[in-house]
């Protein structure tokens, strides 16, 4: 779908990594909202849960610290660690566990056919920007999913993915750190 886009819109193929994906769940919301009418006012929701706490802190921190120069700068200098600890666990969870849960109850699936699902397209989407090393993704999908079945608790899984990356991060950056002066 995303590449269908990028073919039609090539503006969009030079925006962020962040930026993409935000276009690609939007297009999923869409979808999502056109097959499950009953359940847009349940997207609209978790959207707004999502969001609300992140524009009310923006807002006080703006208005009332009148700071906003400084709020930038810290995201511009942190931008890849936010989005890739923050705000890609939230999309991915809403992505590969949410809606292709929903799709899979529409249809009729079983959970063995959901998590097989479910894996398979989160490492197909992490092939492209990491290799054939994605596949190793595909036990932590695997764990991610089987969560979901148990808890059907979309905030525990995104809880998950937010930490393990928040680990890979520290990982990363310690790795870099020891042979930075080397």
């Amino acid at each position: 779908m995303f590449l269908l886009l990028t073919k039609r819109f090539p503006v969009i193929g030079r925006k962020s990594n962040f930026f993409q994906y935000l276009i690609c769940l939007f297009c999923v919301i869409i979808i999502n909202g056109l097959f499950f009418q009953g359940s847009l006012s349940i997207l609209i929701s978790i959207g707004l849960v999502l969001s609300i706490p992140f524009l009310l802190f923006t807002l006080e921190y703006i208005i009332l610290e009148k700071k906003f120069n400084k709020l930038c700068s810290i995201y511009k200098k942190n931008k890849i660690v936010i989005q890739s600890v923050v705000h890609f666990p939230i999309l991915e969870e809403t992505i590969f566990r949410y809606f292709i849960y929903q799709h899979c109850l529409f249809f009729g699936y079983s959970s063995l056919q959901y998590i097989l699902l479910s894996t398979f397209a989160f490492v197909i989407a992490h092939i492209f920007y990491q290799g054939a090393s994605s596949i190793i993704k595909s036990v932590f999908s695997l764990i991610l999913n089987l969560v979901f079945i148990l808890t059907l608790n979309i905030f525990v899984t995104i809880s998950i993915h937010i930490i393990f990356n928040f680990f890979v991060y520290l990982i990363k950056i310690s790795s870099y750190d020891k042979y930075k002066n080397w």
